[in-house]
């Protein structure tokens, strides 16, 4: 119990520093050695959680489902967890095409963390009406990440200045997309009501 309260203090202090001081934060990063599966369960899982009990708590304000409000806790979860898993892979097949030689620690590092930066303004987003102003203003501010993304590629990879905007736009796009498409699609599967 004392890890996963240890996990989820870690993870909402270095959701700030990403959030206020992404430059500072992506240097104290790049001095971390990680693996993949520290990654997932000290950093995703538990800011993963947070986000999904954003999209139940919206759903249940919304619909007052507690069905429909558990069915989007599992399908944020699954969507975003998978999302971010997928992403690494593609990535990790991509790299070649922009000369790069990346760990797979390394590339989990750049996509869960900038990705966290979505998955917040992502998770706020469920808490207010569809097409809401407030709703709105949090789907433009999900795009933050990618200032994010950007500071991470110049601190964690050995790239070149003309393959640094390509590889950004093309990561940025799968962290974007992919965590949707699996949202869409399990809630098509679970008979959700589908939002953005």
């Amino acid at each position: 119990m004392n890890f996963r309260i240890e996990y989820l203090l870690n993870s909402f202090s270095r959701w700030q520093h990403l959030l206020l001081d992404p430059k500072k934060e992506w240097k104290a990063i790049a001095q971390e050695k990680t693996n993949m599966k520290s990654i997932f369960i000290q950093f995703a899982f538990p800011v993963v959680a947070i986000c999904s009990l954003l999209s139940f708590i919206g759903v249940l304000i919304h619909t007052g489902s507690i069905s429909n409000s558990i069915s989007q806790l599992v399908v944020s979860f699954i969507s975003l967890n998978l999302g971010f898993y997928t992403v690494g892979k593609m990535i990790e097949l991509l790299a070649p095409n922009f000369q790069l030689q990346i760990k797979l620690s390394t590339i989990y590092q750049l996509i869960i963390y900038s990705g966290a930066v979505f998955c917040l303004f992502h998770g706020l987003a469920k808490l207010f009406s569809p097409y809401s102003f407030l709703n709105q203003i949090c789907l433009v501010f999900e795009l933050y990440f990618i200032r994010v993304l950007w500071l991470g590629i110049s601190q964690l990879l050995n790239i070149s200045e003309n393959k640094k905007p390509g590889f950004t736009i093309v990561v940025s796009l799968l962290i974007l997309v992919l965590p949707l498409i699996f949202e869409r699609m399990f809630s098509v599967i679970f008979k959700l009501p589908v939002t953005i």
